[in-house]
């Protein structure tokens, strides 16, 4: 009876009929945020998308919407048109309804380019075999017979002479003697290193530059007086590609004798070459393009290569003639030419050779148009050598090598690129190739078989390593380098040192056979050198190099305290709570945090001399519609102030006690307690956003596609394995190979 006189009240007209949300929206909110949400310009530019619940944002608009009018959409209304919203394009679940995702025809990035054609030149060479022993191989003239000695140097056998280490070679002419060091030296990262090169007599250094012919690197091989001489030059190296580095010393009736080889990595400071990076193994030189690429397209947020222009064209024309000269700089070994072979015998080696580096690059057999256009055409226009050459740069400038997916067919040949340039940014090797002719990618365990392989391989590390700078946006962090007259103590030295240390745990983490996601967050130890454990005050057990130790303020939590992404995401003189709330935020935690209308910059002077800095940011973002987003960011940011600007503990802040405890807002409405560091490393190691964030990235800087474009079900899938499988890094990294791999028709998917 009671529900009947209802339905009469509200037939009557005498009760209020339910809000309506998009009427609410039309009114109130599409004139700032477009029809669809879609923003408006010179009102409300972004997007109207997010990551809250329906009543976490409608209790945003309660509190904030509409801007300078915040009465006028409460409570029932705020609900109704948080609804609306949510379900019409606010959503995870409305974008894609939307705006469906599609793969992208994308061409190599440069860093693709570069690793690519180094293995494709590297390909006719002999493979690298890989040692553990660190350190060069010197040689030294002794007593005018030339003899191979392990020599006790300070530093191993690296480049290195002075008084104490002359002193200790036994039956060395105090006259005069010569001294040679071989090996390999393997670069921790792409770009340009600075060489530095001293001595009062006779030297020179080569790198990648073994039996090329070509001038050395730096050489100061004529004596000037026993002056003491210094030169620098550059020289751009492949991470994780080792290169063969020569060095030789000679002195002759001289009183000042030494030497000193120094150098200045990518993002390090002038220093002795560590011994880690040399090893007695002896390589080829690597076929490095130092061209100059315009940046890549990031405007997704990560890398890849979706935008073509004039400079790039410039540059891949550039790459592609520097390439063919290396080519030409060693034809008879890649080609496999004999001292005793004919004439018909030396151009047939060389057709052969330009029909496999065209199947190589282009990563299949070539079709009978193409062996016409890139290899016969050539040999019947020109001499074998120009054809050669051209070869090489007509293969270096085709679509087929600078699109990759255009060979990437639903075929063995198509899956083992796509595998090769996911996990290496490169081609396949021998091994995959052979693999590939024989069949064995047509069924999983064989798949599965180079999958593993090839993760383990020092291609995928290096890429990972990328991977984490990219996650941790520290790609973009140049200069760490803090105020002098503030941290007196703290150079470029221990910038430098911090990066390995650094890069050191993350590849500790990855590459043990745990390999798990949740150690990124809960150790409590760092890897540090002696300067480094000065710096922070810890015991280190003795010798030069890094060891794992702890430290005594007993509060650290994993990369999130670590020094160096403290120092990165801090000010010049002071922390940056901000900062550190913002991408900690955004790219660990997966929050979506939308940059302000109108970006407020933090002015020191602005504020009491007596205010922590916590009291400042509070008083900088306390309005409310601030505190839609610093709800997260402040929280974050406030539960590492035990950490100055150089990631140093400390418990006070002017004179007064840190405060890090804060509540944090989940995305789904609920609320935890911070109170430190270890709180927010539980939050990322049990929230799955957390998870589902890590997942993205990865999957975005190893693919450089949407996750979505292989469906909407490819997510959920990649989390459920990677929490079922506790959280391995590696297997995580295999199954987004295989689940993105073009399988052919006829893969035998059966898992035995």
């Amino acid at each position: 009876m009671r529900r009947l006189f209802v339905l009469l009240i509200l037939l009557t007209g005498l009760l209020p009929a339910a809000p309506d949300g998009l009427a609410i929206y039309q009114k109130h909110c599409a004139e700032c945020h477009g029809d669809n949400g879609q923003g408006v310009d010179n009102e409300y530019d972004e997007p109207l998308v997010g990551d809250r619940s329906i009543k976490a944002l409608a209790r945003y608009i309660d509190e904030t919407m509409p801007e300078f009018a915040e009465h006028l959409v409460v409570g029932e209304d705020a609900l109704a048109v948080s609804e609306y919203i949510h379900q019409a394009f606010y959503s995870p679940d409305a974008q894609e309804r939307n705006n469906p995702v599609r793969q992208t025809l994308l061409r190599r990035t440069q860093q693709q380019h570069r690793n690519s054609i180094a293995d494709l030149i590297g390909s006719f060479r002999d493979p690298i075999g890989f040692v553990g022993e660190q350190g060069l191989t010197a040689y030294t003239i002794v007593r005018r017979k030339r003899s191979r000695t392990s020599l006790p140097l300070r530093r191993a056998t690296a480049p290195y002479l002075d008084a104490e280490v002359m002193a200790s070679i036994e039956g060395l002419n105090p006259d005069g003697f010569r001294m040679n060091w071989e090996g390999s030296l393997t670069p921790p990262e792409t770009g340009t290193y600075q060489i530095k090169l001293r001595t009062p007599n006779g030297a020179k250094i080569s790198i990648n530059q073994a039996g090329s012919g070509t001038p050395a690197l730096i050489d100061l091989s004529v004596s000037s007086n026993n002056q003491m001489r210094e030169e620098t030059a550059s020289v751009y190296l492949l991470g994780n590609y080792p290169v063969p580095i020569s060095v030789s010393f000679r002195t002759f009736q001289e009183q000042e004798r030494s030497l000193i080889l120094e150098w200045k990595p990518p993002h390090g400071a002038w220093e002795p070459i560590p011994d880690r990076y040399f090893s007695l193994i002896s390589v080829p030189n690597v076929a490095v393009v130092d061209t100059k690429f315009p940046p890549d397209d990031a405007s997704l947020g990560y890398e890849r290569g979706g935008s073509v222009s004039k400079a790039w064209n410039e540059a891949i024309a550039k790459a592609a003639i520097q390439s063919a000269k290396l080519v030409m700089r060693d034809l008879r070994n890649l080609a496999g030419i004999g001292e005793d072979d004919d004439e018909p015998t030396r151009v047939q080696k060389l057709r052969e050779f330009c029909i496999e580096f065209t199947s190589r690059a282009f990563g299949r057999p070539l079709t009978p148009e193409q062996k016409k256009l890139y290899v016969q055409n050539l040999f019947t226009q020109h001499t074998p050598e120009e054809a050669v050459k051209r070869n090489a740069m007509l293969t270096l400038t085709s679509p087929y090598f600078l699109y990759p997916s255009l060979n990437q067919a639903n075929d063995s040949y198509g899956m083992a690129s796509h595998l090769a340039l996911s996990l290496w940014d490169s081609i396949p090797d021998q091994v995959l190739r052979e693999a590939t002719s024989a069949g064995e990618l047509q069924n999983f365990e064989g798949l599965k078989k180079q999958i593993t392989r090839m993760v383990k391989d020092r291609r995928t590390q290096q890429k990972v390593q990328r991977f984490y700078f990219q996650w941790l946006a520290l790609s973009e962090k140049e200069n760490l380098t803090k105020d002098p007259e503030t941290y007196p103590n703290f150079s470029e030295r221990h910038v430098a040192d911090l990066r390995y240390s650094f890069t050191t745990f993350l590849h500790q983490v990855t590459w043990s056979n745990e390999s798990d996601y949740r150690l990124l967050f809960s150790e409590r130890e760092l890897f540090l050198n002696p300067r480094l454990a000065e710096f922070y005050q810890a015991q280190h057990p003795g010798g030069s190099g890094f060891e794992r130790i702890p430290v005594p303020d007993k509060q650290r939590s994993g990369i999130f305290t670590h020094p160096y992404l403290l120092t990165a995401y801090s000010y010049h003189k002071q922390t940056s709570p901000i900062h550190r709330g913002v991408y900690i935020g955004r790219n660990v935690l997966g929050r979506y945090l939308k940059p302000p209308p109108n970006a407020i910059e933090f002015k020191d002077s602005d504020f009491n001399p007596h205010l922590t800095m916590r009291e400042k940011v509070t008083e900088l973002t306390k309005a409310p519609s601030c505190m839609a987003c610093h709800a997260i960011i402040n929280p974050v940011g406030f539960s590492l102030e035990n950490f100055d600007a150089v990631g140093r503990f400390r418990s006070h802040e002017k004179n007064k006690p840190i405060d890090v405890t804060s509540i944090y807002p989940t995305e789904d409405d609920r609320t935890i307690p911070i109170n430190g560091p270890s709180d927010l490393a539980r939050i990322a190691i049990n929230s799955p956003t957390a998870h589902r964030s890590f997942i993205k990235h990865l999957f975005h800087h190893l693919v450089h596609q949407p996750v979505l474009a292989y469906g909407s079900e490819t997510m959920d899938q990649l989390h459920s394995d990677f929490t079922k499988g506790d959280f391995h890094i590696q297997n995580l990294i295999s199954q987004i190979a295989l689940i993105t791999a073009p399988l052919p028709a006829n893969f035998e998917t059966a898992q035995n």
